[in-house]
């Protein structure tokens, strides 16, 4: 019904990925596509799936427990996709939030996840907080 109004993508929140099937849409933003990038084509190519739908509300509440792009970036690090470091107002996520993180990537398997590396918990020393340009 939408893409007869040429809305083809639809998405903003992480709760709006199913109008992939609801309503029409051929597409998704996705913050954690940038994680999982296998796993968002899958679920938007790939048929209705409510199992990997459901897999995946875990990750994508962790990715919105702080204001975007903090979680996804503290998220990054851990993983040795970027370095480290936060340019304020935007900090790391706390050693609890990013111990969480760690249990996620487990829990869903490290090969679904972008980077090479082993994905790590990050002390709060570990970041580097860069306060001008």
């Amino acid at each position: 019904m939408y893409t007869d109004k040429g809305i083809v993508v639809w998405s903003v929140d992480r709760l709006s990925h199913t109008a992939r099937w609801d309503c029409g849409a051929v597409g998704v933003q996705s913050v954690a596509s940038n994680l999982v990038p296998g796993l968002i084509r899958e679920l938007m190519f790939g048929g209705k799936n409510p199992t990997l739908n459901s897999k995946l509300m875990t990750l994508f509440d962790w990715l919105f427990i702080e204001p975007s792009p903090i979680a996804l970036n503290t998220a990054l690090a851990q993983l040795g996709v970027i370095k480290p470091v936060f340019r304020l107002p935007y900090v790391p996520l706390t050693l609890e939030q990013g111990v969480g993180f760690v249990n996620l990537v487990k829990e869903m398997g490290r090969q679904h996840f972008v980077g090479e590396k082993d994905v790590q918990v990050l002390e709060d020393d570990d970041f580097i907080i860069v306060g001008r340009y």
